[in-house]
């Protein structure tokens, strides 16, 4: 049996997330921004579709680690395609925290109607982008929210014509493209409440580090994910094989969006924070965005599975292995993603327990992730410790063997 010590390749300091454009309402208060796709190697979100746009911006929305992101996250404006919106892994997002932009290359069939009914009962708002008041769009101005209206394009009498013919709708007109003050002052002169352009703030870019997204057995996975009563015990089994994924979920559960006040301790308590139905539509974003180093995974697998067997060893109970694991898998967020592990975790609302022996080298978990690195360097450096139990040694090597084990049946060897 080999053993390696695995490095990623260090990602740039700050990679482009997406860029937030400000809404404005009469009084030009910012009451909400537009999330717009950004690439760093200047792909567009016509390139690579609307759909994979949407699902990257949302992704990096809500796991991105940027000081930035925290001025946007709700209510934001994110632009939908007909393809997305229609899918099953439609929007992980709490209702009230965003508004789905319709772009206008949609073609309003009688299905997308009705998909967006089911979502508009379920809570969404809905906005219609650069709308041009054509007869097939008439079925969906009873489901919209907003109404945005590029100035720079509309004639001002026929906007007019349509606030008149519209006004029994419940409807916010938003200007968008604004970029004069005459253009500001005809348009709340008009009957717009809402305002958006270069002239009161140009999209800024939001910078930061992506956590990238690894699924190993992915189709095991969803097979019990979507079964009607999912096993939870095996689900946490699962995703306790998805260092990556599982990481990620954790970003997520902490993010603004979703954050509530119980900590998360263990895999279960994530998937139960989350609920069964947004990991559904996670693991399904998650296998579009799949990007797996298999050396970092195993190396940070039988760290984690290690630390948990050390708590086994130590006579722990199984919520305190189920910590060990969780630390010792947020330890190696430096190896899979080059982010420092206490950087990451100052985010995070895990259990204090986990947050000491991460940031301060604390309690039981900290000196089993230590012990566990240590190993590491003896494989690493091929030298003895004479300091270690030849027990923890074991230990180590059999859950080094049962990782590689999992990789090779991921990998088809």
């Amino acid at each position: 049996m080999t053993h390696s010590h695995a490095t990623s390749a260090t990602p740039p300091l700050s990679q482009s997330l997406f860029a937030a454009q400000p809404i404005f309402d009469i009084n030009n208060q910012r009451v909400a921004v537009e999330l717009l796709y950004r690439n760093d190697n200047g792909v567009t979100a016509l390139e690579i579709s609307d759909s994979q746009a949407t699902t990257e911006l949302i992704y990096n929305l809500c796991s991105g680690i940027s000081a930035q992101i925290v001025q946007y996250q709700a209510p934001v404006f994110i632009n939908v395609d007909a393809d997305f919106l229609m899918s099953g892994s439609f929007l992980p997002l709490e209702p009230d925290k965003v508004v789905i932009e319709l772009v206008e290359r949609i073609i309003p069939t009688p299905e997308f109607i009705a998909s967006v009914s089911a979502l508009k009962q379920r809570g969404f708002r809905f906005a219609l982008d650069d709308f041009e008041f054509t007869p097939e769009w008439e079925p969906l101005i009873a489901l919209t929210d907003i109404i945005k209206v590029d100035v720079l394009t509309c004639s001002m009498s026929k906007v007019r014509e349509h606030m008149q013919r519209l006004k029994r709708y419940s409807i916010d007109w938003l200007a968008e493209r604004i970029e004069t003050q005459e253009q500001l002052t005809e348009c709340k002169a008009l009957g717009f409440n809402l305002f958006q352009g270069y002239f009161l703030a140009r999209p800024e870019l939001v910078t930061g580090k992506r956590v990238p997204v690894a699924t190993l057995k992915l189709a095991e996975l969803i097979d019990n994910l979507f079964q009607p009563e999912p096993d939870i015990a095996k689900l946490s089994q699962q995703l306790n094989d998805e260092p990556n994924l599982v990481i990620g979920m954790l970003r997520i559960a902490n993010s603004p969006l979703y954050r509530k006040t119980r900590e998360v301790s263990s895999v279960k308590e994530l998937i139960v924070r989350l609920g069964l139905d947004l990991v559904r539509k996670w693991v399904l974003m998650f296998s579009v965005l799949n990007n797996c180093n298999p050396a970092a995974a195993s190396l940070v697998l039988t760290r984690a599975y290690t630390a948990q067997q050390l708590a086994d060893y130590w006579q722990l109970n199984a919520a305190e292995q189920s910590q060990y694991f969780l630390t010792a898998l947020i330890s190696g967020v430096d190896v899979l993603f080059a982010v420092a592990p206490e950087e990451f975790v100052s985010g995070l609302n895990v259990a204090a327990e986990i947050k000491q022996a991460i940031c301060s080298g604390c309690g039981g978990a900290a000196e089993a992730v230590a012990i566990v690195k240590a190993i590491e360097q003896c494989y690493s450096m091929k030298t003895l410790a004479d300091n270690i139990n030849p027990q923890y040694f074991s230990l180590y090597n059999q859950q080094q063997f049962e990782v590689q084990q999992k990789l090779r049946l991921f990998a088809g060897d």
